[in-house]
């Protein structure tokens, strides 16, 4: 069995600073954390971009264990997708990577998340699949030769929403490591039995309940068996993390309906009596 670690997400408690952030994973028991970066937020991408390793000293502050940081490029899905048609962001979006790898390097962050893309206009849905494709195993590359595990997440509104998509996609790169999080999937209507075959390609993993039409739903509302896919994930020797990710997102598929504590407790007292 693999040892598989659980971490926190330290975007979860809105308006935190990283080691406020820290602060309240610690007393939740946690030790490890996960990063977000995004344009124009408290941990903004540009500036990783500019400064990678000054921004891997602010990382440090808080003492935790950083267990992967999710990068955005752009201010939305598409704004520098990773499959844009325009060769130059494409370009761009290489030139930033090599930096935001200089800061894991420095940070000691084992793996970075990039999101697949979205379709593009004047483009098929199979060539834009395939020129992410493209993409992403230049971007694993470039990550391997950093000793960065590169990762990418199949999600809602983007170019891999589908399970059964993302698995051919899986079968035809089979170098490339995705984050899972079954909510993306259950959300659209896709039972948990439809996910389970993307298990074996995970390099690292969300977890919050989600249903039917709800991304994140309350622990008991929710139609993930969480004890079932942690035994899938240790089955097939899965030694990364599990992140713990309910968040307060006002505006974005109702993701502001739970309270974040009282389900990440619940999450965590059903989830860590597994990986003892």
């Amino acid at each position: 069995m693999g040892d598989i670690k659980l971490a926190g997400a330290a975007w979860s408690f809105v308006g935190t600073s990283l080691i406020e952030s820290a602060t309240i994973w610690r007393a939740l028991g946690i030790e490890s954390m996960d990063l977000l970066a995004i344009p124009g937020a408290s941990l903004d991408s540009a500036e990783i971009d500019r400064d990678p390793e000054g921004q891997a000293r602010r990382f440090s502050e808080p003492g935790m264990d950083l267990s992967n940081l999710l990068y955005i490029f752009g201010a939305d899905f598409a704004d520098r997708a990773v499959n844009s048609a325009d060769a130059s962001v494409r370009s761009r979006n290489m030139d930033t990577l090599k930096n935001v790898l200089d800061c894991c390097t420095a940070a000691d962050i084992p793996s970075l998340l990039v999101l697949p893309g979205v379709d593009q206009p004047d483009m098929s849905h199979e060539d834009a699949i395939r020129l992410s494709g493209d993409v992403l195993t230049e971007m694993t590359a470039v990550a391997q030769e950093a000793s960065v595990l590169l990762i990418f997440e199949p999600h809602v509104e983007s170019v891999l929403e589908s399970p059964t998509e993302t698995l051919e996609f899986l079968q035809r790169h089979p170098d490339l490591k995705i984050a899972l999080d079954y909510a993306h999937f259950v959300t659209q209507g896709y039972q948990p039995a439809d996910v389970h075959p993307l298990v074996p390609y995970t390099g690292h993993f969300h977890l919050r309940q989600g249903a039917n039409r709800q991304l994140q739903a309350r622990w008991e509302d929710g139609e993930i068996n969480v004890v079932e896919v942690v035994g899938r994930l240790q089955e097939v020797g899965y030694e990364g993390y599990l992140t713990l990710e309910y968040e307060h997102e006002p505006g974005w598929m109702d993701m502001d309906k739970c309270d974040v504590l009282t389900e990440t407790i619940k999450m965590r007292d059903t989830v860590r009596p597994l990986l003892c």
